[in-house]
C-alpha cells in the first residue's frame, strides 16, 4: 500500500501535488475503452498532375472521438469563469498595483480591486505580516480558515510550522516578512485556480518592489509557480536559486515546501532545512 493509498481522496490529491506529481492534463477523466479507437490516416493523394500554383483544399480529417472529448474539456478549462474576459481585469490590476508607491496605497488598491471573485466569499483580506525592512520575504500560497477569520497570513497549524523553521535560523516576525499569492480565501481551502493567481499577481509583484527584499523565499508550488513563471513541480524545483525580477527590484529567490505539505509529509522537514541554510548563507553573503 502506498501513501497516497492510505489518504481520503482529498488528501491524496494534495500529496501527489507536494511530490511533484502536479501537472493536470484533464478536469475529468476519459474512459478510452469506451472511446473510438483513432483510424488510421487515409494514405496521401498524388498531387503530381497539379498545377504548382493551385492546390485544391482537402477537408480536415474528423478527429477520433476520444480526441474531440479532450479538446471540449481542456477548452472548458481555459473558459474564463461565468464566460466573462479576464483581460480587462488583468489590466485593471495592473493598473492600480502600479500606482501604488508605498504599503498603504497598495492595501488600498487592492481593496478597490474588483477583479476576483474570491473576494466577495472571503471575510478579510490578508494583506501581510511581520517587518516590511526585514531582508528576507516569505511568499506562501492563499490564506485558510485562520487567516481569513484574522485578516493575517500564516497564523494557522501551518503558520505555527512556519514560526519554528523560522525560528531554526535565528528569525521570527520582526525579521521576516510574509505575504501571499492570493490576498483572499478560497472557498473550502481549495487551490488557487490559474486565473485567481494570474489576476493578483501584479498585485504581489508591486508587494516585493515596494518592500525590496534582499531574499524571497517561495512557500509550495503555488507561490513557485506563478513567482518563476514555470511549469515545474515543486520537488524538482525546491533548494534552486533563481533570480526574480518583481517591477524592476531583482532579488536572488528559492522555492521550498510549503509547511502545509510538511505536515502531511514529515520526512520533507530536512529538505526544507538544507533550503534555509542556503537561504541564511546568502543573507550572510549578502551583507
Amino acid at each position: 500500500m502506498t501513501v497516497a493509498d492510505s489518504l481520503d481522496p482529498l488528501s491524496a490529491l494534495r500529496w501527489l501535488r507536494d511530490v511533484g506529481a502536479d501537472d493536470i492534463v484533464l478536469e475529468a477523466p476519459i474512459d478510452r475503452y469506451q472511446a473510438a479507437p483513432p483510424q488510421a490516416p487515409a494514405a496521401p493523394r498524388p498531387i503530381a498532375s497539379e498545377s504548382p500554383r493551385v492546390r485544391r483544399s482537402e477537408p480536415a480529417p474528423e478527429r477520433p472521438a476520444y480526441e474531440q472529448g479532450t479538446a471540449r474539456q481542456i477548452e472548458a478549462g481555459l473558459r474564463p469563469a461565468g464566460g466573462l474576459d479576464r483581460s480587462a481585469d488583468l489590466q485593471s490590476a495592473k493598473a492600480l498595483a502600479g500606482r501604488a508607491n508605498t504599503l498603504p496605497e497598495l492595501r488600498a488598491a487592492l481593496e478597490r480591486f474588483e477583479g476576483c471573485p474570491l473576494k466577495h466569499s472571503a471575510k478579510n483580506l490578508v494583506f501581510a505580516d511581520g517587518n516590511p525592512e526585514a531582508d528576507l520575504m516569505f511568499v506562501g500560497e492563499a490564506p485558510g480558515r485562520d487567516e481569513d477569520e484574522q485578516g493575517l497570513p500564516f497564523v494557522g497549524v501551518s503558520g505555527q510550522l512556519l514560526d519554528r523553521i523560522a525560528a531554526a535560523i535565528g528569525r521570527d516576525r520582526r525579521s521576516f516578512y510574509i505575504v501571499n499569492v492570493l490576498p483572499w480565501r478560497p472557498p473550502d481551502n481549495r487551490e488557487p485556480a490559474l486565473a485567481e493567481a494570474t489576476v493578483c499577481l501584479p498585485f504581489l509583484m508591486r508587494h516585493i518592489a515596494i518592500v525590496k527584499p534582499k531574499v524571497v523565499m517561495a512557500l509550495g508550488a503555488t507561490a513557485a509557480k506563478n513567482l518563476f513563471d514555470t511549469t515545474e513541480g515543486i520537488t524538482r524545483l525546491r533548494g534552486r536559486w533563481l533570480e526574480l525580477n518583481a517591477d524592476g527590484h531583482v532579488c536572488p529567490a528559492m522555492a521550498t515546501f510549503h509547511p502545509a505539505a510538511l505536515l502531511r509529509m514529515p520526512l520533507n522537514k530536512r529538505y526544507v532545512w538544507r533550503d534555509m541554510l542556503s537561504v541564511q548563507a546568502k543573507l550572510e553573503a549578502l551583507r
